[in-house]
């Protein structure tokens, strides 16, 4: 169970890591955002979105939510440059940023942070050792294409400040026991082959006439300016990843990608997506996985009028001694354990947590305080799981499922709609 930060004693003020929280949209509401207080050794200083005054308007609205330490002391700005800046002419510590603005924004953010710490008097104490941003956390799936996350990468390292992805579902405790299990030969010494179903676009919000929506109502999810494709993008990389942590990269993709669904009125991005794949070599899978195949299907195209579509997240685990079934998408879900001829042997369920992305945050949180394995709370992390090397991997893999559909990936794909579906037209490479 993840601590709270309820039982920490504030007045050990030195020994918290203070973060600032760019973006304020739904994601913070429930998924991440209490996590950045509730978190053992955690404080939420700052806030920032660039609507005028809407992020002191996010901290009267969650005044009654707020812990009284955090709600007296938290301040909202406009901008990324007002908010280092001020921070820092007030002494205020600050050792953390969370990005959480959609992923086309990513990169932008991520180079004004940069700027704005660069800008900062050469006196300041936000340029000290002992007060100076740390690390940035960003939400998935960081960038666009894999480019835009290789630069942000590259931005924060040239100033020695550590990257973290938000792929939150690497420090679930339903992960970190299916590792386990792997490890212990659950189902064998080797996986044989991975398989991943989703059908139904049930997280898509503003898709309930057919997607005839007009540009400027559909979500920021489906325009891939914003996004960087279609649901996949928000969705789809939390199983590819889960897959490159639990067994290794993911290799030799071959795509199909389609636009189902018949809606004309806004960009067209893909709905269906089948892929092929293998797992290739790695150090860090606590099974052997290399050559296992890998083939994933997600159909997120909205039902014709007169169909009902049933909902489908299922994630099949298959070794050379049984398999393991479970949903893909929530960290609450039962995983079965079946043997060779698919009969189930055990179902071990699971609480899922409050806010879904707190033991990741732990995690970084650990991990920026030093905490030592020994000294983390039951079930908490020392280290953060989440690596700038496996960001960059799961955008490559993104990167080669989408591209033949946009005509490439390492330009202003989402500005040419007029190459979509690109020259391949969603066929068999």
């Amino acid at each position: 169970m993840t601590s709270s930060s309820d039982d920490i004693n504030f007045n050990n003020d030195n020994d918290m890591i203070h973060w600032a929280i760019i973006g304020l949209g739904d994601v913070c509401t429930i998924k991440s955002g209490p996590a950045f207080y509730k978190s053992h050794g955690s404080t939420l200083s700052a806030v920032m979105r660039r609507t005028p005054n809407a992020a002191r308007q996010w901290i009267e609205t969650n005044a009654h939510i707020l812990p009284t330490n955090v709600c007296n002391s938290i301040k909202g700005y406009d901008n990324i440059k007002d908010m280092i800046h001020d921070m820092s002419s007030q002494g205020r510590k600050l050792d953390a940023i969370y990005i959480a603005s959609p992923p086309g924004a990513h990169l932008e953010n991520v180079r004004s942070l940069c700027n704005a710490i660069d800008t900062l008097p050469s006196s300041s104490s936000s340029k000290t050792n002992n007060n100076k941003i740390k690390a940035v956390y960003v939400e998935k799936p960081c960038g666009r294409c894999a480019w835009e996350t290789n630069a942000m990468i590259d931005e924060l390292k040239h100033r020695n400040i550590k990257f973290y992805p938000a792929y939150v579902s690497r420090a679930h405790e339903r992960t970190q026991v299916l590792q386990k299990l792997l490890q212990d030969g659950i189902i064998g010494d080797k996986i044989v082959n991975v398989k991943y179903t989703q059908v139904g676009s049930s997280l898509a919000r503003g898709l309930d006439d057919n997607g005839s929506k007009s540009s400027n109502d559909i979500p920021w999810r489906l325009n891939a300016q914003y996004s960087g494709g279609g649901l996949i993008m928000d969705m789809g990389c939390h199983v590819l990843d889960r897959l490159d942590y639990l067994f290794g990269p993911i290799l030799n993709v071959k795509s199909n990608v389609l636009r189902k669904g018949k809606g004309e009125s806004y960009s067209l991005v893909e709905d269906y997506v089948h892929m092929t794949a293998m797992i290739g070599e790695c150090s860090w899978s606590t099974i052997s996985s290399e050559g296992a195949t890998v083939e994933c299907t997600w159909d997120f195209s909205p039902p014709n009028k007169d169909e009902s579509k049933e909902e489908i997240d299922e994630l099949i685990i298959t070794g050379n001694q049984g398999s393991i079934r479970l949903g893909g998408m929530g960290s609450g879900l039962p995983i079965d354990i079946l043997d060779m001829n698919g009969k189930l042997i055990k179902t071990i369920e699971f609480d899922a947590p409050l806010h879904p992305a707190q033991p990741l945050i732990q995690a970084v949180v650990n991990e920026l305080r030093h905490v030592k394995d020994d000294e983390v709370v039951k079930d908490d992390l020392a280290r953060s799981p989440a690596r700038a090397d496996n960001a960059v991997r799961s955008s490559e893999v993104l990167d080669s499922i989408l591209g033949s559909y946009y005509g490439g990936r390492h330009d202003d794909y989402w500005r040419r709609a007029d190459t979509w579906p690109g020259l391949s037209r969603g066929e068999e490479e």
